[in-house]
């Protein structure tokens, strides 16, 4: 009881300079926003269309699917309307229509004016997957070319030809394009006189900034809300709680605890705000939470840590920005991480950013990979493990002098 009321009183500390929090909150919204916006214009390997089927037919269907199985292609079934207005706010590269009688036509070897595209002036790739579409129209025609071709040769030889000899002669040309087709493209990046295979993974720019740009500004506001520590060592506080049976403990857990639930605040609060402003989900799995828990704090630990040695609140107050900017930078909080090198990476896994980001973005680009989550909430909770018991012991040694 005596902990929660201690917590209780530190959190109400804390969060009496609303406007401070409020500003830990908006700020990495805009800067979310402004390197959203910067960023919209990066490669990426999915591209988004819309398909909109008014055939409903088995063949429309079926080319629909072939195309959502292809790598890189994100389709989104849809209607006219919606389809436009998607367009028009540039969630989508390009709209396919396929009309109304496009099976009857494939059937007939008809393949003009059987599906209509509408894309944004600005698409660079709307035509490339408009010979991608075509490429599948082309695979249902052939298909019928070379039943017609066979029913007619019987017809020569006075043989009868039914519908088990079409679907197998059907069947038996679609399997040539299987596993593979005869033909494909290869996507390449030259560098000079050089070429090397790019193998890219999907991650909207939105979504690659929002978890880079919390973690840095939960690492300002824990560094700056343990000035406490500083506080009261220097007004004879602490020395006063040494009297008291376990008093000195209670107020260090206390404040652990405070940290933990606004850092807690903070992120829910800027989750639903970012949700609300630009749709990207923060938390994309349960498994999420543990990893934001685990670095909040590793956080937390950190900035303890760094409070039990500097020796005034001006060195706390000048140092935390640096602190937190330099290993932000480091860490990967203000690029693409799922676009930095390899040997960024590496440089990341010196921070607890780093560690943070490396858990969530596994997630957000495979949600089962549960050893991502392991492996950084194992990394970043032994960080709180090894400082959060090394600060209290440098405190705790502090007063008795």
């Amino acid at each position: 009881m005596r902990l929660i009321l201690i917590t209780c009183y530190k959190l109400k500390m804390m969060l009496n300079d609303r406007l401070f929090f409020a500003a830990m909150v908006i700020i990495p919204l805009f800067i979310t926003l402004a390197t959203g916006y910067a960023l919209r214009y990066e490669k990426n390997n999915s591209i988004p269309i819309a398909i909109v089927d008014e055939d409903g037919s088995s063949y429309s269907n079926a080319l629909a699917k072939r195309l959502g199985r292809k790598e890189g292609i994100k389709i989104q079934p849809t209607d006219r309307i919606k389809a436009s207005e998607m367009l028009k706010a540039n969630k989508i590269e390009a709209a396919f229509i396929i009309k109304q009688g496009f099976e009857e036509k494939i059937k007939l070897g008809e393949s003009r004016g059987i599906i209509d595209m509408a894309k944004s002036p600005a698409s660079f790739s709307a035509a490339f997957i408009s010979e991608v579409i075509s490429g599948e129209v082309l695979r249902l025609t052939c298909a019928h070319m070379a039943a017609d071709w066979v029913e007619k040769q019987y017809k020569k030889l006075n043989k009868g030809f039914d519908s088990e000899l079409e679907a197998e002669i059907i069947r038996h040309v679609d399997s040539q394009w299987e596993p593979k087709p005869l033909m494909t493209i290869e996507y390449m990046e030259m560098e000079g006189k050089q070429a090397r295979k790019v193998e890219r993974a999907s991650m909207p720019a939105a979504s690659a900034t929002s978890a880079g740009i919390i973690t840095v500004f939960i690492m300002f506001y824990v560094l700056f809300g343990s000035g406490w520590l500083i506080e009261e060592r220097r007004n004879g506080t602490l020395k006063r709680l040494v009297c008291g049976q376990g008093a000195l403990g209670h107020s260090f857990m206390a404040n652990i605890c405070a940290l933990a639930v606004s850092g807690v605040f903070q992120l829910s609060l800027f989750s639903l705000l970012n949700k609300a402003a630009f749709g990207v989900e923060l938390f994309p799995g349960v498994f999420s939470y543990a990893v934001f828990i685990a670095y909040l704090f590793a956080v937390i630990a950190i900035s303890m840590f760094l409070s039990s040695i500097l020796k005034t609140l001006a060195q706390l107050q000048a140092g935390a920005p640096v602190f937190a900017l330099l290993t932000g930078f480091a860490g990967g909080c203000f690029w693409n991480y799922v676009e930095m090198s390899k040997e960024v990476r590496q440089l990341a896994m010196f921070t607890p950013q780093g560690w943070a980001l490396f858990g969530i973005n596994s997630l957000l680009l495979n949600p089962d990979d549960i050893n991502a989550v392991i492996l950084s909430a194992g990394v970043l909770l032994t960080i709180a493990l090894i400082l959060l018991p090394l600060s209290y012991i440098i405190v705790r040694e502090q007063v008795k002098h």
